[in-house]
């Protein structure tokens, strides 16, 4: 029975590799009549290879948030398939102060990694299925980024930024503070990096 299972799991982790799904598109579309001056040109002649590190860089990392490169740490989790996440860790020493519980005032205190991440948005290659993941019906909360890419919307639950390109869709996430303003403005820096520097 455990055999069967793991070549199960096998199989499917198999079966789920496909790149990163997005084919380029050569179309610029937006959702804005006249975002033409808001957004840049998508360049007829871009292909996305689907390796998340040549957009997300540790060098770009470093430089939106200000940390040493050498002190990073890279994971990239499920690398070429649905899901995947490729993430920058680093341990600056922030902390955070809970609470045990009301009857028992004692005081825990946990470390707080400071972390930059792009993952993966799963099949949405034009700006239409783009923004049936944003789906504004059903997350109202989301409020549109102006200025970066073709489109783009914070998603303020999930604190990060989910951004749409010339056939290629991400979301960003950038948790270095504790101050939830700082962090969002890091990370639409930081797509407007990515869209204008590697895209």
């Amino acid at each position: 029975m455990k055999k069967l299972l793991l070549t199960t799991v096998f199989a499917l982790l198999l079966f789920s590799c496909k790149g990163n799904g997005q084919a380029p598109n050569h179309e610029t579309k937006n959702d804005d009549s006249n975002s033409a001056s808001i957004a840049p040109s998508a360049q007829n002649d871009f292909v996305f290879n689907g390796d998340y590190e040549e957009l997300l860089t540790l060098e770009i990392a470093s430089r939106i948030t200000g940390f040493e490169p050498s002190k990073a740490r890279k994971t990239h989790i499920l690398k070429g398939m649905t899901g995947e996440i490729l993430r920058y860790n680093w341990e600056n020493g922030r902390t955070i102060v809970k609470e045990k519980s009301a009857s028992n005032r004692k005081r825990s205190i946990s470390s707080l990694t400071d972390i930059v991440e792009i993952k993966w948005v799963d099949g949405e290659d034009d700006l239409e299925s783009f923004m049936d993941y944003v789906n504004l019906e059903k997350y109202p909360e989301k409020t549109k980024v102006n200025n970066v890419g073709e489109s783009a919307y914070w998603n303020p639950t999930k604190e990060h930024l989910e951004v749409y390109y010339n056939g290629v869709s991400f979301t960003l996430k950038i948790d270095i503070s504790d101050d939830i303003i700082t962090d969002k403005e890091k990370t639409i820096a930081l797509a407007k990096l990515i869209v204008t520097e590697k895209l």
